[in-house]
């Protein structure tokens, strides 16, 4: 059964990967949805509109649309149908790749999803997942997309079955450089982990890369709001 709750959105400035309560419906883990728009401007709620009407493939493909936009709300909500076989046949391994996703992005019950997909995925399918968001990621923080610092930081601390603490602390260093939310916490949360050598040969592989890459104007062209 389908039926809908509501948790109010938060005013407040959130971290650019932390998200506000939201509109929800429920299959049988609750989707996200959003504030009303109307449907016909708003891909994400004909989604949910489609859920609503029973229509899941539709809802899969609007999702689907979303989501390789790096909607991660809508990442989460695909986790979710895929996991459940609605509107397209059951697939663990698409449904992993997608919560993983949407968790890098904030959506605070993802990790529950990707949690309770691990035991189904083979570790050399994880793998191959790792690797593709690895490639995403890198992809995102070439074209100057600020958002995946961080989330690219978590990637490499977090989701990785043997954590790269070293890149992690190198794209904190970047993050904390450009003024991102949360970077500085991080750098010096990681740095308490890493041998002193690792420590000064990561500062110093930063410090080129950000000058190689002329990261100051590459990220500049779209902005986070820093606290």
């Amino acid at each position: 059964m389908i039926y809908s709750y509501l948790r109010i959105k938060c005013c407040c400035p959130l971290p650019s990967w932390g998200l506000a309560g939201v509109l929800v419906l429920t299959l049988a883990q609750p989707l996200l949805a959003r504030e009303a728009v109307p449907a016909s401007s708003d891909p994400f709620r004909a989604a949910v509109q489609a859920v609503t009407a029973g229509d899941f493939f539709r809802a899969n493909e609007l999702f689907l649309m979303l989501a390789e936009q790096d909607d991660h709300e809508a990442q989460f909500n695909l986790a979710v149908l895929l996991r459940a076989g609605k509107g397209l046949p059951q697939n663990f391994v698409r449904a992993l790749e997608w919560a993983w996703l949407a968790q890098l992005g904030g959506v605070t019950r993802a990790p529950e999803i990707a949690d309770s997909l691990i035991d189904k995925v083979l570790p050399a399918t994880q793998a191959d997942i790792a690797s593709r968001i690895d490639t995403r990621l890198r992809g995102r923080l070439s074209r100057g997309d600020r958002e995946a610092i961080m989330q690219f930081v978590v990637f490499n601390r977090t989701i990785l079955e043997r954590p790269d603490l070293e890149t992690a602390y190198i794209w904190s260093l970047i993050g904390a450089a450009l003024g991102v939310q949360l970077a500085i916490e991080a750098r010096d949360e990681i740095s308490t982990e890493l041998e002193a050598r690792i420590i000064l040969s990561a500062q110093d592989m930063a410090h080129q890369m950000f000058l190689d890459q002329n990261m100051g104007s590459l990220f500049s062209s779209n902005p986070l709001a820093v606290r």
